[in-house]
């Protein structure tokens, strides 16, 4: 096994699943462009300090870039899926009694799409109780030919702002994910935002198991 190459087609399959270019990547470690392109091509051997800079471009733990959770070597922005009204991609449901606002997402969205439905939950987040609310986060269904996708940077860094925002408004959090990939990225999230004590990022392939979990979690129950 070629080491290298093997590390710079792991980089690479978690660069196209986040929907970004080398460029961003880049960018986004603060290395060159064509440093980021040699090391997806297994032409570079890494320091330990530029290693971390790509997991931490990429939002996943150190540890996270050896896992055995791979993905095939594809865009991960899925363009065709944006066709797709917003409205097909995102719904969402409020329970006043509980306290409770329950939002699934079931496709790729652009960060335009991210702001508009921030704005969205947070119109909802000033009906209920503040300090009660209950948030629910199905994101099991953004899985295409079989396989799971993750939001892109911008998106994610869009999620961050809602859940400073909405910090003082929440009891608890529960949000299912598709991938481990995507359970690595939000508990990191989770920690900046500051919302890891009161929040629960929960995968596996039992998707009933996952929502009874997700529920138990948050002392709701089911109508």
């Amino acid at each position: 096994m070629n080491t290298l190459k093997d590390f710079g087609s792991r980089i690479k399959e978690l660069r196209l699943q986040a929907g970004i270019t080398q460029e961003a990547l880049a960018t986004r470690a603060e290395l060159d462009r064509s440093y980021v392109g040699a090391i997806e091509r297994g032409e570079k051997n890494l320091s330990l300090l530029n290693i971390e800079k790509l997991s931490n471009a990429l939002d996943v733990n150190l540890s996270y870039l050896f896992e055995h959770e791979r993905f095939t070597p594809r865009s991960a922005l899925l363009k065709k899926e944006f066709k797709r009204p917003l409205e097909s991609r995102f719904t969402y449901n409020i329970d006043l009694v509980q306290q409770v606002i329950l939002w699934r997402i079931t496709g790729p969205i652009k960060e335009n799409e991210a702001r508009r439905i921030a704005q969205t939950i947070k119109s909802l987040a000033l009906l209920l109780k503040k300090g009660e609310i209950k948030l629910l986060v199905d994101n099991q269904a953004m899985v295409m030919d079989g396989e799971p996708f993750v939001f892109t940077p911008e998106v994610y860094d869009v999620w961050e702002e809602l859940l400073n925002w909405m910090l003082p408004y929440m009891k608890k959090a529960a949000i299912l994910c598709n991938s481990t990939f995507m359970q690595n990225q939000l508990d990191r999230l989770a920690k900046r935002s500051g919302i890891a004590e009161i929040s629960k990022h929960i995968f596996s392939e039992d998707l009933e198991s996952n929502l009874r979990e997700a529920r138990a979690f948050l002392d709701i129950t089911e109508k």
